[in-house]
């Protein structure tokens, strides 16, 4: 399995201490603990949610090798609730 993992990053330039972000990642790694510590890792995050697990072939839709991982959302640049998507 790979997974889906979700961070939230304080903003740095915020006024107020609870401004953040959501960053969601797919990381092809098989070990849950080693997809969240690639993500804590390259988002700067103190913790991380493990989603849900994703299969193989969406990797290879995306173009995510393994130990690699890709940011799929970004709530500072692409809010969740700014479009549909159809699947």
């Amino acid at each position: 399995m790979h997974w889906l993992v979700t961070v939230a990053v304080f903003k740095e330039d915020g006024d107020d201490d609870e401004e953040f972000r959501h960053i969601t990642y797919v990381v092809a790694a098989a070990d849950p603990a080693e997809a969240v510590k690639l993500t804590v890792k390259d988002s700067g995050a103190k913790a991380a949610i493990l989603n849900c697990p994703i299969e193989e072939e969406q990797l290879l839709r995306l173009g995510v090798k393994p130990g690699e991982l890709l940011v799929i959302h970004d709530g500072e640049f692409d809010p969740i609730i700014s479009r549909h998507r159809r699947h």
